[in-house]
């Protein structure tokens, strides 16, 4: 995977399916379990939704549907996916509440998100010190993003010239810091963050797969 998939561990065996390669088998495992009801299988198959990653192409009514019916038990989860979905629709004021909704349910990297929506004014005004709350109240609860994040922040200059030179300094490990720790937990709630990228979700074997899916993704 060239990204975290945060997955509850939901099915150890879809973890395996996704080791292997075998993301079609890995899809449909965990849509059996959401037609068995698990909500955490519904989140997983609602963000995967959101890539247009192989057998399971972008697609925002789907991810909407499923994390809409994932509320009921995955609030936090289930609101930071429908978030996403309305940035993909440009419903910047919908995709702020939502994201706010999955940070008061207690989901970790909706923290780190607010502190980018609030710095960016993303759905809202920008409001820099807000948004330094959220980056710091992320790396309080653990999100392994958080520090090279706010050490960005601090490098535009947005809280000072002293904290500027701080995230400066400090930038560097805090990225090895987040590249490391994310390859030893790629499945963990703390080290997911949704990233919008051309480089594909999963990481393929073959040439032609690959080129499959640089074509899905510049659609």
């Amino acid at each position: 995977m060239n990204f975290p998939l945060y997955d509850g561990h939901v099915s150890s065996k879809v973890r395996e399916l996704i080791a292997d390669g075998r993301l079609s088998e890995a899809v449909a495992d965990l849509s059996r379990l959401a037609s068995m009801g698990s909500n955490l299988a519904k989140c997983v198959l609602a963000y995967l939704s959101l890539r247009n990653i192989p057998d399971l192409p972008q697609h925002i009514e789907k991810a909407k549907a499923l994390g809409n019916a994932a509320l009921g038990s995955e609030p936090g989860y289930a609101n930071y996916v429908l978030a996403y979905a309305a940035s993909y629709e440009k419903d910047a004021p919908t995709s702020a509440r939502l994201m706010y909704s999955s940070y008061k349910a207690g989901f970790v990297p909706a923290a780190s998100a607010l502190g980018l929506l609030l710095a960016q004014g993303y759905g809202a005004a920008k409001d820099y010190k807000k948004a330094e709350g959220y980056f710091l109240r992320a790396v309080a609860m653990k999100h392994i993003p958080a520090p090279m994040l706010l050490c960005r922040f601090y490098t535009l200059g947005r809280r000072g010239v002293l904290k500027q030179i701080l995230g400066i300094l400090l930038f560097p490990c805090a990225f090895l810091y987040a590249v490391i720790m994310t390859r030893f937990l790629i499945f963990s709630v703390y080290s997911f963050r949704h990233i919008r990228s051309n480089r594909p979700m999963f990481k393929c074997r073959g040439y032609e797969v690959l080129k499959s899916m640089q074509i899905l993704m510049s659609l």
